[in-house]
């Protein structure tokens, strides 16, 4: 049952871990606001960054730039921060959304 569960949504360990880090994904995101951030969780280190979109961004291929941007435009008109979330164990890299109050 939980392998069915976890082929349907491959991903879902990854977004809890941003709905149970929300409190301290929002304070890092909140002391970097200036710089228009992202914000990046290392799952298994459990640790949060916030980076300039723009610093960030320059440092990626041009195709994962286009994708990069096209989620970023996504999270701003909707009022919110892009978290991205790394999971070095299996090599996945996860974008999601958040509300930024």
């Amino acid at each position: 049952m939980a392998k069915a569960k976890q082929k349907k949504r491959p991903n879902a360990d990854l977004i809890q871990a941003v709905r149970n880090h929300r409190n301290q994904i929002l304070k890092v995101y909140n002391r970097a606001t200036d710089e228009r951030p992202l914000v990046l969780l290392d799952f298994q280190r459990k640790k949060i960054h916030a980076r300039p979109y723009e610093e960030y961004k320059a440092k990626l291929r041009e195709d994962s730039q286009v994708l990069l941007n096209e989620e970023y435009v996504k999270a701003v008109a909707k009022n919110k921060m892009l978290v991205l979330v790394w999971d070095d164990a299996t090599r996945r890299l996860v974008t999601t959304r958040l509300r930024r109050s």
